[in-house]
């Protein structure tokens, strides 16, 4: 005969062990349907957040005055383009066009950065290719 403490027992390992197994297992199989939606919408956002960032990089550059507006607004944005190597033949054409001359300090910065991001996508064509 199972007795009062046997019933307590088994209900304990149920709402200790099984529930929570069993919620845990619910939400992994959901988050999982849930990504797949994500990817299958990646990357046409990819998209268009990269062409957000060539916008910001065109809007903030003054061609006229030879200037940046702004500097570090500037260096974040073209470190930001390396997020994106499935553009890099137009990240390529892009920043080989800019000519960064000044003295300053973020003159010596984003020089830096651009050769930082253009290496960084020259990298990652050469262990695409291997």
């Amino acid at each position: 005969m199972v007795s009062t403490l046997d019933w307590t027992l088994i209900a304990l390992i149920i709402c200790g062990v099984i529930v929570p197994n069993a919620m845990i297992a619910y939400g992994v199989l959901r988050a999982g349907r849930r990504d797949e939606g994500l990817r299958a919408r990646l990357p046409s956002q990819r998209y268009f957040a990269y062409a957000q960032l060539l916008r910001s990089l065109r809007d903030q550059m003054d061609l006229e005055r030879r200037q940046v507006a702004n500097g570090p607004l500037f260096i974040a944005t073209l470190r930001e383009l390396k997020e994106y190597p499935e553009y890099r033949a137009l990240t390529l054409l892009f920043i080989e066009e800019i000519t960064i001359t000044g003295k300053k300090k973020f003159d010596d910065v984003a020089r830096t950065e651009l050769q930082s991001v253009e290496n960084a996508l020259l990298e990652a064509y050469e262990i695409e290719r291997d």
